[in-house]
C-alpha cells in the first residue's frame, strides 16, 4: 500500500507519466500522516471570510449588491463543519470499537479543546453584560447555563445570545457526541448514505414535534432545523466523513480520479459558484440570506460541501500553488489560532477595539487576527493541553 501511494504521488510530479497512466491510486493509507497543514491553513481563510460577513464593510443603501453578495459569506462555515467530519474520522475513527478508554481520552480531547476558552469567554461576556445592565440577575443566569452547555443552538430564541456565533459549536458538539456511534455503524459509502438521511428524517421528526407544542422557540421550524442544527446540517459532516474513509482506505473508489489540478479547478469553481447562486437567490427572494429558502438551503448544504471535499482531497495529494500556501508556517500558525478568532470576532474585544483604537473594519481585522493570536498561545493551547494531561488515562478501563 505505501508502495501505491509513493508510485502514484511521482505520478503526479509528472516524473513516472510515461510508464504510468495518470490516474491516481484510491485504496492508499496515509495513516503514519496525522497532520495535514494545507487542512489548517484553510481554516484560517474560511473564518476571515466569515468576519466580513458579520461586518459587512460595504453599505446596504449605498452598495446595495455588493452588500448582499458579501453577506453570503456565511457559508463558508460549511468549511468547517466538512473538515471537522474529515478530521474526526481520520483521528479517531478508532472509537468505533466503544474502548472505554479510547472513549474517555476522545471525549477529554474534545472537551479540552472546545469548553476552556468557551466557558471563559462567555463568562466575561456577561459580566460585561450585566455590569452594562444589559442583562436582569435571573435572565443572565438562564441566558448564561445555555450559552456554555451549548443548549441555545437549539433554540431561535437564544441563538445568538451571549457569543452570538457560538450557536455553530451547537453543531459540533453533537456531532462530536454522536460520533463513536456513527463510525461503529458507517463501514461503506451505502451506511454513510443511510445515516445522513437517517439524522434528516429524526431533524425533521423532532421539528414536528415542537410544532405540537412549542416552547421557546426550540427546533422552530424546519428551516431553523435545516441551517443551524446538526440534523440539517449533516450532509456536510458526511462529506468530510467520506473523504476521510477515501483516504484511509477504508472504501474504495470505482472511478479513476484525474491528477493534476482538474480536481483543485473543479472545486474551487464549485465554491465560487455556490456563494454567487446564493446571492441571485437572495436577491431574487429579496432576503437577506440566500437560507432562509429551499434553493438557497440546497446550494448551502449539498453543493458547497462537494466543492469543499473536491478541494480538501487536492490540498491533501496534489501539489499546488494553494497547497504551498496554506501549509506555509505562517498559515498554519493562524490556522490554529482560528476557534480563538472565531469567538472574539464579534465580542467585547472587537467593541474595545472600534472604541479605543479604530473604527476601520480592516485595522480591526488585522487588530484581531493579533489578539486572537495571541490569546490562542497564551490562554487556549495551555488550558488545553492542561486539562488533557491531567485527566488523559493511558491504560485501559476495565
Amino acid at each position: 500500500m505505501g508502495y501505491c501511494w509513493k508510485i502514484c504521488w511521482e505520478d503526479n510530479e509528472n516524473k513516472l507519466n510515461i510508464f504510468w497512466p495518470r490516474y491516481l491510486c484510491i485504496n492508499y493509507r496515509m495513516n503514519d500522516k496525522k497532520f495535514i497543514p494545507a487542512l489548517t491553513g484553510i481554516r484560517a481563510v474560511s473564518v476571515y471570510f466569515i468576519f466580513f460577513k458579520h461586518l459587512n464593510f460595504f453599505s446596504s443603501e449605498d452598495q446595495p449588491n455588493l452588500h448582499l453578495f458579501v453577506n453570503q459569506f456565511y457559508t463558508f462555515l460549511t468549511f468547517f463543519f466538512v473538515l471537522s467530519g474529515f478530521l474526526i474520522y481520520y483521528k479517531y475513527s478508532e472509537i468505533s470499537s466503544l474502548n472505554k478508554t479510547k472513549l474517555y481520552n476522545y471525549f477529554i480531547n474534545r472537551i479540552s479543546r472546545v469548553f476552556p476558552i468557551l466557558i471563559i469567554l462567555i463568562s466575561i461576556t456577561f459580566l460585561l453584560g450585566y455590569y452594562h445592565g444589559l442583562y436582569s440577575g435571573n435572565e443572565a443566569v438562564k441566558l448564561y447555563l445555555l450559552n456554555i452547555s451549548l443548549l441555545k443552538g437549539f433554540s431561535s430564541d437564544y441563538l445568538l445570545t451571549g457569543i452570538g456565533p457560538s450557536w455553530s459549536m451547537s453543531v459540533e458538539e453533537l456531532f462530536y457526541l454522536l460520533s463513536p456511534f456513527i463510525f461503529l455503524f458507517t463501514k461503506k459509502i451505502s451506511s454513510l448514505i443511510k445515516f445522513v438521511l437517517l439524522f434528516y428524517l429524526a431533524g425533521l421528526l423532532i421539528t414536528y414535534f415542537f410544532s405540537l407544542s412549542p416552547f421557546e422557540g426550540y427546533f422552530n421550524d424546519n428551516f431553523f432545523m435545516l441551517n443551524y442544527t446538526f440534523f440539517g446540517r449533516v450532509f456536510e459532516f458526511g462529506c468530510g466523513i467520506f473523504l476521510a474513509m477515501l483516504v484511509k482506505g477504508k472504501i474504495k473508489s470505482a472511478f479513476n480520479i484525474p491528477t493534476g489540478k482538474i480536481i483543485l479547478y473543479s472545486g474551487l469553481t464549485i465554491v465560487i459558484a455556490s456563494v454567487m447562486i446564493l446571492y441571485l437567490i437572495a436577491k431574487n427572494y429579496h432576503v437577506m440570506h440566500a437560507t432562509d429558502t429551499i434553493p438557497g438551503v440546497i446550494i448551502n448544504n449539498i453543493l458547497m460541501p462537494i466543492g469543499i471535499i473536491l478541494i480538501f482531497y487536492s490540498l491533501i495529494y496534489q501539489k499546488s500553488f494553494l497547497q504551498s500556501f496554506l501549509s506555509s508556517k505562517l498559515m498554519v500558525e493562524l490556522g490554529n489560532a482560528t476557534y480563538s478568532f472565531y469567538l472574539l470576532h464579534t465580542t467585547f474585544v472587537l467593541s474595545y477595539i472600534f472604541k479605543f483604537i479604530s473604527t476601520n473594519i480592516f485595522i480591526a481585522f488585522i487588530i484581531m487576527i493579533i489578539v486572537s493570536y495571541i490569546f490562542h498561545k497564551l490562554v487556549e493551547q495551555p488550558l488545553a493541553v492542561l486539562l488533557r494531561n491531567k485527566l488523559s488515562i493511558k491504560k485501559h478501563l476495565n
